[in-house]
């Protein structure tokens, strides 16, 4: 019997219940961490995203994400992002399943409801990069776009830095207005307007920007001056054209990416050359370089394969803690491994 263990929204509401939010952003967090030290081009391969890009019927697209931990599991995770969801058709933006398969017999170990996930270890990413990249007291945290990945952004970052205020923006007023509705943690927050922007990314000591601005739409602030040792998650770049930093800021920051093949292509590393990216985060993290804090900073985050890996193994370690998730035989496993026709042969 080859039995798949399916999560579904109820499943990860049960893990969530039992766990917690602010518990499951932190072993998220770690286990990130540890994942990028331990991570050997050697043995693991996380492939750069690729997949459909279209215009019609709405601009977006569907996209696969796939690792291998040599004797371990392969994880797939398809992807689509739509920015038009939830003001057309009131669905996310992004929408995510990963499989995960056993590398001994090629046996669907799990397929789970990747949306939740995406946006956790996206959050999470954050929480790595900005515990190595900002100011290590800073206080002030400033969001441009405030929808559904602004939220686990915060959450992330507040679990790694005393965050005391949050100055949010979004294009959409009536979206900002929900912000703090939809936030899971008590702190003072501040909705700004169009004029007051720049006013926003003076004042701030970390910065993430998570906006929908169409490609060729960027930058979505303009240059000015701010505090030293700003540092800047920029998660809103996945699409070939889209960017929301300024190119000055680019250019004089030290950007670190989550895949530098990946965001070159896609992310707001699209405006450098491979020459003006520092090192992965992986990279850094396995370094545990912390030199940086009172310089500018970027962490350029398109998502990285690695990360769906990691998040969907702790999923099904929690599932199979709890024994929540449904069980089904998704894959035929006749009794005569030759023959194909058996399983489906009148009983």
């Amino acid at each position: 019997m080859a039995v798949t263990r399916i999560l579904d929204t109820a499943a990860l509401r049960a893990i969530v219940d039992e766990v917690g939010l602010d518990s499951l952003m932190d072993e998220m967090i770690e286990r990130l961490r540890t994942g990028f030290r331990r991570f050997d081009p050697e043995q693991v391969t996380a492939i750069d995203r690729t997949g459909f890009w279209y215009e019609k019927p709405a601009l977006g697209l569907v996209e696969w994400m796939p690792t291998m931990e040599a004797g371990g599991r392969v994880s797939i995770k398809t992807v689509g992002y739509h920015p038009t969801n939830p003001t057309q058709r009131g669905l996310p933006s992004v929408m995510a399943t990963t499989s995960l398969h056993d590398t001994t017999t090629g046996r669907l170990v799990s397929l789970t409801d990747a949306t939740f996930l995406t946006a956790l270890r996206t959050g999470a990413a954050s929480g790595v990069a900005t515990d190595l990249l900002a100011p290590i007291d800073a206080t002030v945290l400033g969001v441009v776009g405030a929808g559904a990945q602004a939220i686990t952004q915060v959450h992330a970052v507040s679990r790694v830095r005393p965050i005391e205020r949050v100055v949010v923006y979004d294009a959409d007023p009536e979206i900002a207005a929900t912000f703090v509705a939809r936030l899971p943690l008590d702190v003072a927050v501040v909705t700004a307007d169009a004029e007051g922007l720049d006013h926003l990314v003076e004042n701030v000591e970390i910065l993430c920007t998570c906006t929908s601005v169409e490609p060729h739409a960027g930058p979505v602030f303009v240059d000015r001056p701010h505090i030293p040792g700003l540092h800047i998650n920029a998660v809103g770049a996945d699409f070939p054209g889209k960017t929301e930093v300024p190119t000055s800021m680019m250019v004089q920051a030290f950007v670190v990416p989550d895949s530098a093949r990946q965001c070159l292509a896609e992310g707001e590393a699209q405006v450098l050359r491979p020459d003006q990216l520092g090192p992965e985060l992986w990279e850094l993290v396995a370094a545990g370089d912390a030199s940086h804090r009172q310089e500018l900073t970027v962490f350029d985050s398109t998502g990285w394969a690695l990360e769906d890996l990691i998040a969907a193994e702790l999923a099904l370690d929690h599932a199979d803690r709890l024994g929540v998730g449904v069980d089904a035989e998704l894959q035929a496993v006749p009794v005569d491994p030759y023959d194909p026709y058996e399983v489906v042969r009148p009983r």
